[in-house]
């Protein structure tokens, strides 16, 4: 069973990710979570990439245009989907993962429409259909995790990641901007799922709360 949590920065998906593993594994569920960004050549270059420009975008005097860091993207999600996802599922085991496909559309179609790279959404949403089209492994359970705009901005604010840009932790007019296209991708993905969703609230009240929510879907679906 794969399990994917998407959401917008600051909503506190890999803090419910890391819940509902430990959860599970007190449960003897065996379980895998996996990461954002794998230890692959793609992965460290995008760890690399978002320490310089928090939403992944090109930064001056780098080689990577909107176009090639997309793709290192979805090469990055393709290097996780055989290597470490698929081999957890044929042994059976339950993956939790920290961002999937859903990921791959909501922050990338506003950054190559606003970067000028594609035209407009709908040619980003087809173009990045087309790269995905060979996953193999899809997820079995989308978990959106929500929270008020003033809530994920205080934990961007406070959050510890390391970032090189002198404003990674702030968000000014331009970053909401970026958000509020974000959003409104997500809405449409959202309403066009598939595969089961479930949305949690992981805005004002416990996490433990939220993880129980996807701990019910997940032994129900085991069962």
């Amino acid at each position: 069973m794969l399990i994917a949590f998407e959401g917008q920065d600051g909503a506190g998906k890999s803090a419910l990710l890391s819940a509902v593993h430990d959860e599970l594994r007190r449960a003897d569920i065996d379980v895998l979570a996996v990461e954002e960004f794998s230890d692959s050549p793609y992965g460290r270059r995008l760890v690399d990439a978002v320490a310089r420009d928090k939403f992944l975008r090109p930064v001056r005097d780098e080689p990577a245009t909107l176009l090639t860091r997309a793709l290192d993207e979805v090469a990055d999600l393709y290097y996780l989907d055989e290597r470490v996802i698929g081999p957890a599922l044929s042994r059976g085991r339950v993956v939790l993962k920290d961002r999937h496909q859903d990921t791959i559309f909501y922050t990338l179609v506003p950054t190559l429409v606003a970067g000028g790279a594609v035209p407009d959404e709908e040619q980003a949403l087809g173009w990045l259909c087309g790269l995905l089209s060979r996953l193999r492994h899809l997820p079995d359970l989308t978990v959106y995790v929500e929270a008020a705009l003033p809530v994920r901005l205080e934990r961007i604010a406070r959050r510890g990641r390391r970032l090189h840009e002198h404003r990674g932790n702030e968000a000014d007019e331009d970053d909401l901007a970026v958000f509020a296209a974000r959003d409104r991708v997500i809405q449409r993905l959202l309403a066009d799922q598939d595969s089961e969703c479930l949305l949690v609230n992981n805005g004002d009240r416990r996490i433990e709360e939220g993880a129980r929510e996807v701990i019910e879907v997940v032994r129900r679906r085991l069962s």
